[in-house]
């Protein structure tokens, strides 16, 4: 607009105003240079609105960006605390079962220690007895071996008896023999010698007749013995 008042003023000088300068010109000028200030305020103010309001638009979207950040984040924890609540519930309900399967289980092994008390006790009871028994059966095997040994030793005495039974009957029976041999030595001199038969009857008469005694003894003393061994068996068995 300065431009524009200087153009005017050099085409009025120029056509024969006299050479004379309008005395509006200085005026027009200091009008000019005070209305440029408020369009450079307004210029300002208008790049500091601006730069506010980016500032601000810039500032909003940040803040709408950690919002929904925060809205993302609170849905998570509220999704984890609604999981970690049904966890909770359900583990408790777990626990809840779990202790109650073990209280369950204490009962029964507390009823299963009190069968087996009982039955240790009766066991007890019989395994005492028992043993009782054992000892009164120890004992009775301790008096049985005594009566076995001196039933053995008994039976060693009755054996040597028997045997010494058996060499006196055999010893007897040599004397008979002895005996017989003889009274045939007598009757074979009888027959030989008839000479001496009618002195010679007598004594063989004599020996016949101690033959028939000693054979009756021999008899009587047999029978003995066969009774006292006979005796001595059964005694044995």
């Amino acid at each position: 607009m300065s431009e524009q008042s200087s153009e005017t003023d050099s085409s009025i000088s120029a056509t024969g105003s006299g050479g004379r300068y309008p005395r509006t010109g200085r005026p027009l000028a200091t009008r000019a240079t005070n209305s440029s200030i408020p369009y450079s305020l307004l210029l300002v103010m208008a790049i500091i609105i601006g730069v506010g309001g980016w500032f601000v638009y810039d500032l909003f979207e940040a803040t709408e960006d950690e919002l929904e950040k925060a809205r993302a984040r609170i849905t998570q924890l509220e999704e984890r605390v609604r999981i970690t609540d049904e966890a909770v519930t359900e583990t408790g309900a777990s626990a809840s079962e779990q202790i109650n399967l073990w209280e369950s289980e204490i009962r029964r092994l507390e009823q299963q220690r009190k069968r087996n008390k009982s039955a240790i006790e009766e066991n007890q009871a019989a395994f005492e007895k028992r043993a009782k028994t054992v000892s009164a059966i120890e004992t009775s095997i301790r008096g049985l071996k005594a009566q076995v040994s001196r039933h053995e030793g008994s039976f060693s005495q009755q054996q040597e008896v028997i045997d010494q039974l058996n060499m006196l009957q055999e010893t007897v029976e040599q004397l008979f023999n002895q005996q017989r041999d003889l009274v045939d030595k007598v009757n074979v001199t009888g027959v030989t010698t008839s000479g001496l038969r009618s002195n010679l009857e007598t004594r063989v008469k004599e020996n016949e007749e101690a033959i028939t005694a000693i054979d009756a003894h021999r008899r009587e003393v047999n029978a003995r013995l066969a009774d006292l061994k006979r005796r001595l068996e059964l005694s044995i068995h």
